[in-house]
């Protein structure tokens, strides 16, 4: 079974970790896909890209980074 989960902070990524912990002693071969930082990737997430791209807070952060943030959306 694959399961895709999606992290866009450190806070989410240390939760999304101890959430494949757990699901992966419920299906020992469950795979994990999407996005997510370091903790989930230890976990054994395929990320499809840095879950840096997704961290961005205001209006001054999204702008510049808004075709990318749209590109990686799509």
């Amino acid at each position: 079974m694959k399961l895709f989960v999606i992290a866009g902070e450190p806070s989410g990524d240390a939760l999304g970790g101890a959430l494949m912990a757990g699901l992966r002693t419920l299906a020992p071969g469950i795979a994990f896909v999407g996005v997510g930082g370091p903790l989930m990737e230890a976990e054994g997430l395929r990320s499809l890209f840095p879950m840096a791209e997704l961290s961005v807070m205001g209006l001054a952060e999204v702008l510049p980074k808004y075709r990318q943030l749209k590109r990686r959306i799509r």
